[in-house]
């Protein structure tokens, strides 16, 4: 740098060697500047955007028209101070920067990508174009339908709701049961007349509706009518070993269901059934599923009004959670993924 004391020189020579100064630096830096190298500054015109004229802006020491290549087709560039704008000309839409379309169409590439000519006009193409629970994407003038997350097409019906793919109750949610390895509403189907159904744990429990009686799951009455008689409830003993869950799918497979013991009677008559199968336990739909230590009968949800437990049972615990019989006719509970045998429970005249 080259140091001048103002004080002691005239200011013409101090503007003139200052003048020198500068054209040995615009010299030595003119190639990291991007100012042509050599002698030649003549086509240095500014130096910031304040020394070009209204419309311009200073570029590499240049006054340039700074809407250059800057917009799209069909579009006007307005330059307010240093700042240049773009827009669509009278007549078009789209996007400026990358080019304008005609309002008025006559084929699909007279307007943007993500529209449609129609009717002479430029229009969304995903207008009504997909259908309930999709989203849609405009590609190329055309729109592309997909279905939102956890849902499937199927041909004629659009959307649907995805079955959740199972192999156990445990892979669906609380209120669904694990069918044909499908995840389905469990009460479809299962409950009688003048009945409410509710999902416990995966099953269905089905119940009368106030001021009706019966079995749920075959028909409730009004409580002022009465129930036959002679209508007597009866077990079946499964041959085969299976799990407390299965044992509900093979009783409701059979149009039966995993039995329940309400009374002393009921329990006489599943004595009965088991003194003539060869098992040591047998599996009733007795569980503490929904709530430990709280025991229901599934399918009706009824709590227990008459118990035959063992000695030291009920064990509450979360490992021991469904109730089977011995071979003394006492109640367990006991693992729910043992395998043995299951009672089912049916009714006859």
């Amino acid at each position: 740098f080259i140091y001048k004391d103002n004080k002691h020189i005239a200011d013409s020579q101090f503007k003139t060697e200052m003048a020198f100064t500068y054209w040995v630096l615009f010299a030595l830096c003119g190639s990291v500047l991007g100012i042509p190298p050599g002698n030649n500054t003549t086509g240095i015109t500014c130096e910031n955007h304040y020394d070009c004229e209204p419309g311009k802006a200073c570029v590499d020491f240049q006054c340039e028209d700074p809407c250059l290549g800057l917009c799209g087709l069909n579009t006007i560039c307005h330059v307010v101070g240093e700042v240049s704008m773009c827009s669509c000309k009278p007549g078009f839409i789209g996007q400026p920067f990358n080019g304008c379309f005609p309002e008025v169409c006559t084929m699909n590439s007279d307007c943007p990508e993500e529209k449609i000519c129609s009717d002479h006009l430029c229009k969304d193409a995903c207008k009504d174009a997909c259908g309930l629970n999709s989203v849609c994407k405009a590609v190329k003038h055309r729109a592309i339908c997909s279905c939102n997350p956890g849902y499937v097409w199927k041909p004629f019906l659009g959307c649907h709701v995805e079955k959740m793919k199972c192999t156990r109750d445990s892979d669906c949610s609380l209120n669904s049961t694990c069918s044909n390895d499908e995840c389905v509403d469990p009460c479809i189907g299962v409950c009688g007349n003048n009945t409410v159904c509710n999902v416990m744990n995966h099953r269905a429990a089905c119940a009368c509706k106030s001021g009706f009686t019966g079995d749920p799951f075959l028909e409730c009455v009004a409580q002022n009518t009465s129930i036959p008689e002679n209508i007597t409830k009866k077990y079946k003993i499964g041959n085969d070993e299976v799990t407390w869950y299965t044992a509900i799918e093979r009783c409701n497979n059979e149009g039966m269901r995993l039995a329940s013991i309400m009374n002393e009677s009921e329990q006489a008559e599943m004595r009965k059934s088991i003194a003539r199968s060869p098992g040591t336990l047998v599996w009733t739909s007795g569980n503490d599923l929904s709530s430990k230590g709280h025991y229901v009968w599934d399918g009706s949800g009824n709590s227990f009004d008459y118990t035959n437990w063992g000695q030291g049972e009920p064990e509450i615990s979360d490992k021991y959670r469904c109730i089977a019989i011995r071979a003394d006719y006492t109640w367990l509970t006991t693992n729910c993924h043992v395998l043995t045998h299951y009672a089912c429970e049916y009714f006859e005249n």
